[in-house]
């Protein structure tokens, strides 16, 4: 099939996920373009775009805020459209690119959306009520499919009214097995050899929640001295979180967390609300115990063999810091890696998404 990828961040899981679906599917012989923005472009996205055998490779400029140049980005991406086409499929990521898609002008092409956490899943208040309206509104009218990356946001989006019909299930995937040398991820982590080391990946942003995160380290540290929080990301709150967390805490800024995760004893994830989060398989393919708030995913993970302690999403640090001291005094018990999908398989079953709503296109449904 001829398929156009279109993705606004650029980086983070969302990124990771184009290159790896893109790359799967490129190598069952389709034939795929993309169209990012560079605007919060990460390096390693790029690098990774670089080295994949796309058909076309376009720098679209979109922001994340709604304006008056989502107008212009909507003209620039129907001159693409035209140019590069026609394609039988269009798979817009995250909101802004996922409402550039289903807007744009490609006569005959299934119009694909996957959001990596749907907006109706943060906060509630006006934002969320508005974000709702207009994402039902444009699943009715202009929309083929809807890909959720997990159960839990599957069901918030039966709840916010999306069609039943157009809504499909498919969890990310891992394309290789994360590294499991533990002795080389503790040397470029640079921690003490008996730290007990408390792993956090993410953006240091709201929906993360860091400085739960940073609360949580130090409180426990307070019980252990041996232990150690580990950030992995960057983001407008990491003054904030070096601050809270203290001594207690060292922030790595962007990193390979490939490269680095093997050397954690815990994993723990503080979000507000993920959808299927990628650092979070990582860690249950390592095996590593993890201590979590209730978010998308962690159902699934658990049922494959993944050790999660799960907390409310509103629990307090207080509560954080428990379970990671219960946590760590436990014995450590390996996940089985191979219960897990692969980026293959992610790619197979969206790829089955892509065939169906094409063919409704066509049959005019």
């Amino acid at each position: 099939m001829r398929i156009l990828q279109v993705i606004e961040p650029s980086g983070g899981g969302s990124g990771r996920h184009v290159v790896d679906l893109s790359a799967a599917l490129i190598d069952t012989g389709h034939s795929v373009a993309l169209a990012y923005s560079p605007l919060r472009a990460e390096p390693r996205f790029e690098a990774e775009v670089a080295a994949l055998r796309f058909t076309a490779v376009e720098r679209l400029a979109m922001r994340r805020a709604i304006g008056p140049w989502d107008i212009s980005a909507l003209k620039a991406l129907n001159r693409l459209i035209a140019r590069l086409g026609p394609f039988e499929i269009l798979h817009g990521h995250s909101a802004k690119a996922g409402a550039l898609v289903r807007l744009a002008h490609a006569p005959g092409a299934a119009k694909i959306y996957t959001p990596h956490a749907l907006p109706m899943m943060g906060d509630a208040g006006l934002a969320r009520v508005a974000a709702g309206v207009a994402e039902c509104a444009l699943s009715h009218a202009a929309t083929d499919a809807v890909v959720a990356a997990s159960a839990e946001e599957a069901a918030v989006a039966r709840r916010w009214g999306l069609p039943k019909e157009r809504l499909h299930v498919v969890p990310n995937g891992l394309a290789a097995p994360p590294r499991r040398d533990r002795a080389a991820a503790r040397r470029t982590l640079g921690a003490p050899d008996d730290a007990l080391i408390v792993g956090f990946v993410g953006r240091l942003c709201r929906q993360k929640d860091p400085l739960r995160f940073a609360r949580a380290v130090r409180l426990a540290r307070q019980s252990n001295p041996r232990l150690l929080g580990v950030m992995i990301g960057q983001g407008d709150l990491a003054a904030a979180v070096a601050s809270e967390g203290g001594a207690a805490l060292r922030l790595l800024g962007q990193a390979d967390t490939r490269e680095m995760m093997a050397g954690f004893d815990l994993f723990a994830l503080t979000s507000r609300y993920e959808a299927d989060a990628y650092a979070l398989i990582e860690a249950a393919a390592l095996g590593l115990p993890i201590v979590a708030t209730e978010v998308g995913g962690t159902g699934r993970l658990m049922a494959a063999g993944a050790r999660i302690d799960r907390l409310p999403v509103d629990a307090p640090a207080k509560d954080l810091a428990q379970a990671m001291l219960a946590a760590l005094a436990r014995p450590p018990r390996l996940c089985a890696a191979a219960t897990l999908p692969s980026a293959a398989q992610m790619a197979g079953q969206t790829a089955d998404v892509y065939r169906r709503a094409f063919q409704r296109r066509r049959l005019g449904g």
